[in-house]
C-alpha cells in the first residue's frame, strides 16, 4: 500500500514549504571549485545523487543548484513518506514511492521507465529505517546495471540540532553554514562492490 495525503494535509505542506524557503534563505552554502563545477554539469544521461538520510533537511537547497534538470526522489511508501512526497512537490521534485522495506523493486522498475537523459534521481541509500550510513544493495545494483553518472554528496553543518531518531537527523540552525563536497563518476566503470567501496570512503565518501 502506498500512502498519500488528502487535500487538507497537502495544503498544510504549502505552509511548511513557505517557512522552509525562509529558513533556507538564512543558510550560508559553501562549496569548493570542483564541487561547483560538478553541480553545474548536466551530462546527457541520468544522474543519481546519493547522500545520507540524516542530511535530508537540506536537500531542497540542491534543487536550487540543479533547477534546470527534472528531478525525481525515491521516497518511502509509508505515511511519513506521503508527507515528504507532498512537500517535495512544491520544490518541483517528483516522488517515486518505494524503499528497501516496502515496494522497493517496483519503485526501481518505475524509475527505469521514466528516467531520461536529462534528469536527476535523489536516493538516500540508508533510508528509510537504516542502519544509518550503510548502503542498501538494491539501488546500487540498479545503478550499476545502467550507464548513469553518480554524484555523491558529503555535507558538514557548522551548527545544527540533532534529532533523537534512527539516523540522528540534522536540522541546521538559522544563519549557520552548510559545507558541500561533491564527487562525480560514471557507473559503467564499476561493479557493485567497487561502487560501494568508493562511496563508503576516500574521495567519493558521503
Amino acid at each position: 500500500m502506498v500512502h498519500h495525503l488528502g487535500f487538507f494535509k497537502r495544503s498544510l505542506t504549502l505552509v511548511l514549504y513557505a517557512l522552509l524557503k525562509l529558513w533556507y534563505a538564512t543558510l550560508h552554502l559553501r562549496m569548493d571549485a570542483p564541487t561547483k563545477a560538478i553541480l553545474s554539469e548536466f551530462p546527457k544521461k541520468p544522474c543519481v545523487i546519493y547522500f545520507w538520510h540524516h542530511n535530508l533537511f537540506v536537500a531542497p537547497m540542491l534543487r536550487r543548484l540543479r533547477e534546470n534538470r527534472p528531478m525525481y526522489g525515491l521516497i518511502s511508501a509509508s505515511k511519513d513518506g506521503a508527507w515528504l512526497e507532498a512537500l517535495a512537490h512544491w520544490f518541483d521534485v517528483k516522488g517515486i514511492r518505494g524503499s528497501s522495506t516496502r515496494r522497493g523493486r517496483t519503485a526501481l522498475l518505475e524509475l527505469g521507465q521514466i528516467v531520461h537523459e536529462n534528469c536527476d534521481i535523489i536516493i538516500t541509500p540508508d533510508g528509510p529505517k537504516g542502519p544509518p550510513c550503510v548502503f542498501k544493495e538494491g539501488s546500487l545494483r540498479w545503478v550499476c546495471g545502467r550507464n548513469f553518472t553518480v554524484i555523491t554528496l558529503h555535507l558538514e553543518l557548522s551548527d545544527a540540532w540533532k534529532i533523537n531518531s534512527w539516523d540522528s537527523f540534522l536540522i541546521p540552525k538559522p544563519f549557520s553554514t552548510v559545507c558541500l563536497t561533491a564527487t562525480m563518476f560514471d557507473t559503467n566503470e564499476f561493479e557493485v562492490e567497487g561502487l560501494r567501496e568508493l562511496v563508503r570512503g576516500g574521495k567519493g565518501r558521503l
